[in-house]
């Protein structure tokens, strides 16, 4: 989804004036400061512009006539959808405004169905996307996953070379990727890939590979972060599950039944800055089958320099931070912005097992 990063101009001025529309739903609202900072987030990392919020005008009446590229009503489709769900507030105005945009940009009426779905906590379409950044960023299918976790309960899994090429890294320098990636692992209290039972370790070790590339942590906002580097970074369409995160992690609507629920995650300056990198960036190591093998014993910041990711932006710079990020770790985190719920029979077995434990 990298065509919006191209937009200049006065057609960059329509759209965020159309995503103002959205926000206000179409003038009701007042402008909420979440959306505010959105919206300044957007211009700064999208449109390489600075903005007075105020002085936007635009009419959603008239988006078909201001925005005419297909590829591009797409993508800012998939930007109206998560201004919904930054506040608690009046998101039905908001849906209808959005419903409204794709009736403009001769959408279908689907995509707003599936955000009023989600707004009332049902889980329909919308699930399905999970599906695709899960076999993308951790080059599995979802079937694949899900037998990680199946041989983990039959003690099954693990693999003895991954294991010992891991604790290999865990003897180089500190500056190399490897090295970076296990003191990732050891931070979370994960067990290291290969490691029998350790079905997120083994099923996600691309998708952690993600996380020390780019410079996110385990939190939400740092998940979200990837997402959207992801999303800027490759052609594949991810902008419905990026809704979905962020409305799972900003106000507590279930999307994937797997992860808690949190309000007061979504950071726009971070999360648009993270599309930003993605966009920067010169390889697709999102693509199946990508080789690691020979990068894992590199500088980090050699690699990110040949990728063309800038360190601006990471949240995670150097080894005095940590990868579970300032929450704790993932399993243990109690947080004023975690919703109180029933732990989950995900999280049970994520804590039970690919939580490192002392003998």
């Amino acid at each position: 989804m990298k065509r919006i990063l191209s937009v200049r101009g006065d057609q960059a001025s329509d759209i965020l004036g159309i995503l103002k529309c959205v926000a206000t739903a179409e003038g009701a609202l007042e402008l909420h400061a979440i959306h505010r900072s959105t919206l300044e987030a957007l211009a700064h990392h999208l449109f390489q512009m600075e903005i007075d919020v105020d002085q936007l005008q635009a009419s959603i009446d008239d988006a078909g006539e201001r925005v005419s590229d297909a590829g591009l009503r797409k993508e800012v489709m998939n930007m109206a959808g998560i201004l919904p769900f930054l506040e608690e507030e009046n998101m039905e105005a908001r849906i209808d405004a959005v419903a409204h945009l794709g009736a403009e940009f001769d959408f279908s009426k689907r995509f707003a169905r599936e955000l009023h779905g989600l707004c009332h906590h049902a889980i329909m379409e919308l699930t399905i996307c999970m599906l695709r950044p899960a076999s993308l960023t951790s080059s599995r299918s979802f079937s694949g996953l899900t037998l990680k976790f199946a041989e983990s309960v039959i003690h099954a899994d693990g693999d003895k070379k991954t294991l010992k090429r891991y604790e290999r890294y865990e003897e180089m320098e500190d500056h190399i990727f490897g090295k970076v990636l296990t003191k990732y692992y050891r931070d979370n209290d994960f067990e290291l890939p290969g490691t029998p039972h350790a079905p997120f370790s083994n099923g996600l070790m691309y998708h952690d590979m993600h996380h020390v590339l780019q410079g996110y942590p385990t939190t939400p906002l740092g998940e979200t972060c990837v997402l959207a580097f992801d999303e800027a970074l490759i052609n594949e369409d991810l902008g419905k599950t990026l809704i979905a995160y962020v409305a799972q992690f900003q106000v507590g609507l279930l999307f994937d039944s797997s992860l808690p629920l949190w309000k007061n995650q979504f950071k726009p300056d971070i999360v648009i800055g993270a599309f930003e990198r993605g966009g920067l960036c010169n390889t697709n190591f999102v693509k199946r089958g990508f080789d690691w093998t020979d990068l894992l014993e590199q500088p980090l910041n050699d690699v990110r320099d040949r990728f063309g990711i800038p360190l601006e932006g990471a949240i995670v710079k150097g080894p005095e931070d940590l990868w579970c990020g300032d929450m704790g770790l993932v399993g243990q985190r109690d947080s004023k912005d975690m919703v109180d719920q029933k732990m989950r029979w995900l999280q049970r077995l994520f804590t039970k097992l690919n939580v490192k434990h002392e003998d």
